[in-house]
């Protein structure tokens, strides 16, 4: 898991201002263009926004609450209103610097003022007692989430330690219909000693579910085609898992001509996994495809090296 948010200096300066005024209006530009073809690597990461000064009372003084229910220490920043011009998501952004160095970033809903992330920055303490380990890590974990609101059921998706974190990532998969919605949900970073390393919850609007979905075996059908298209069924060590339904977000994997960003809407697929191995001696190779439910289509996938 990475920084959502590099930190950005306040700068002064009429020369400075001018430019800066100058870039954002350029970004939102661009931003409207990237929205209509889609965003690519080339468009601006990030659009700055209006916001009123009601407004940003309201995203400040939720900021301090929950920095303080987190024990993130140190006065907010000024509030920025953005657009995720990649993600499509428009958030306050609120940071925080405390008088030993420590730094956190915020962002949260306009209309809600809910977390969509808060990341504590810097490496973890190697001072802290562990108190958090694989037991607890998921009860520790729902506390936190259920004190931001944020919703955690009984048993978490996945706990797991993550070494290049620093922390155990505890995480809930958001369901629609009783399928999983791949990248959304809640997840929570512990460190071992029991500091919150960061929050992050995502829930991406859905479009209507088909209302007549293709049967599992159409899927498995169109999956066997392409693998055997590809040769891929020729390959050692070749498996292919039955398809599964889950809600996605379609994505350029299969048709690299599409625009770099994933769609905003999250549409029901059928998932297939393969695996082979692609060069002797190396580990299998996977590959998962989603299939639309809708009319079989390929809406993207990912692979493993």
């Amino acid at each position: 898991m990475n920084d959502h948010f590099p930190l950005r200096r306040a700068r002064g300066g009429r020369v400075l201002c001018g430019l800066l005024v100058c870039a954002a209006l350029l970004a939102a530009c661009t931003g409207a263009t990237a929205k209509d073809r889609g965003w690519t690597i080339h468009d601006p990461q990030w659009s700055a926004l209006p916001q009123s000064t009601a407004q940003a009372t309201a995203a400040r003084t939720r900021a301090m609450a929950i920095a303080r229910a987190l024990g993130i220490r140190g006065e907010p920043s000024a509030v920025r209103r953005e657009r995720d011009m990649m993600a499509g998501i428009d958030y306050d952004l609120v940071e925080f610097l405390s008088a030993a160095g420590e730094s956190a970033q915020m962002r949260l809903d306009p209309e809600t003022h809910a977390p969509i992330s808060v990341v504590r920055l810097g490496p973890p303490d190697p001072s802290e007692p562990a108190v958090v380990n694989a037991s607890n890590a998921a009860g520790r974990a729902r506390a936190v989430a259920q004190s931001l609101g944020l919703p955690a059921g009984a048993e978490p998706s996945s706990v797991k330690w993550d070494d290049a974190f620093g922390a155990w990532a505890v995480s809930w998969t958001r369901s629609i219909d009783g399928h999983p919605a791949l990248g959304d949900g809640v997840e929570v970073d512990l460190t071992r000693g029991g500091r919150v390393k960061a929050v992050t919850a995502t829930t991406t609007p859905s479009a209507p579910a088909p209302a007549n979905p293709i049967p599992s075996e159409r899927a498995a059908e169109l999956a066997t085609a392409i693998a055997t298209e590809r040769a891929w069924t020729a390959k050692p060590d070749y498996a292919r898992g039955d398809p599964e339904l889950v809600w996605v977000r379609a994505n350029n994997f299969w048709e690299p001509a599409k625009p770099d960003a994933p769609e905003a809407l999250l549409r029901l697929a059928w998932s297939v996994r393969f695996s082979f191995v692609a060069i002797a001696g190396d580990e299998p190779h996977v590959i998962v495809l989603w299939f639309s439910a809708a009319d079989g289509s390929v809406l993207g996938g990912n692979e493993t090296a």
